[in-house]
């Protein structure tokens, strides 16, 4: 299969956690996987579109965002080598996606038929376990979305801002680096972005951070 060249990226993927490469094989099968390449800018689904198929990112970086009624595009997340995304719609067969996902640098996605979950008929021999690691995503999801509402819950700024740093995993130095740029940051956070920066610098000022491009140090 042309996916066995991917099969490392596949593996670090939560969905795939404890299956043999012979497993992986059957599991890609059975998802009905297909793979698709995408060059930077482009978009992979559209607000508005039906969506049957959760993917795993091979390479590259995507991004899933949503707008406003004014057209404000706001950033959920980004998604790397080995992310599954869109596993809930996916699941839900969503008629219309309130999300779009665009290519940030080309890729490659390996797109599942999570239909197969919910079919009765259908049976495999990894089934509970892939469900198993399914339910474990969506957990995870939940969380992730839980600490959003809380993060958007912040009052100022700098409140916004401390808590999102204080998330991102530290090194055993204590430094952080940011997933991505000030500008999706802003997106991310739902805020003006001189308005981030304007206030990123005022905490370097007051001596709450070190910041060196993405590499942060909270002080």
């Amino acid at each position: 299969m042309s996916q066995e060249k991917y099969f490392s990226v596949l593996k670090s993927c939560r969905l795939f956690q404890n299956l043999s490469d012979e497993a992986l094989q059957d599991a890609l099968k059975y998802l009905c996987a297909e793979e698709h390449s995408y060059k930077k800018g482009e978009i992979i689904l559209n607000i508005g579109q039906r969506i049957h198929y959760a993917g795993i990112v091979l390479e590259g970086e995507i991004e899933c965002s949503f707008q406003d009624y004014d057209f404000n595009k706001y950033n959920m997340n980004h998604f790397y080598k080995g992310n599954l995304f869109a596993e809930t719609m996916a699941c839900l067969d969503v008629a219309n996606s309130p999300m779009q996902i665009f290519v940030v640098n080309d890729c490659t996605i390996l797109f599942l038929d999570l239909s197969v979950f919910s079919d009765s008929k259908t049976k495999f021999e990894y089934q509970t376990l892939l469900t198993k690691n399914l339910i474990h995503i969506l957990a995870e999801q939940n969380f992730f979305l839980n600490q959003k509402v809380r993060l958007l819950a912040q009052k100022d700024l700098r409140s916004k801002i401390l808590l999102y740093l204080k998330n991102l995993q530290a090194d055993e130095n204590g430094y952080r680096k940011l997933p991505f740029s000030k500008t999706a940051l802003a997106e991310f956070l739902c805020v003006n972005r001189a308005a981030l920066s304007r206030e990123i610098h005022n905490m370097i000022n007051d001596g709450l951070l070190k910041m060196k491009g993405r590499i942060f140090l909270i002080l």
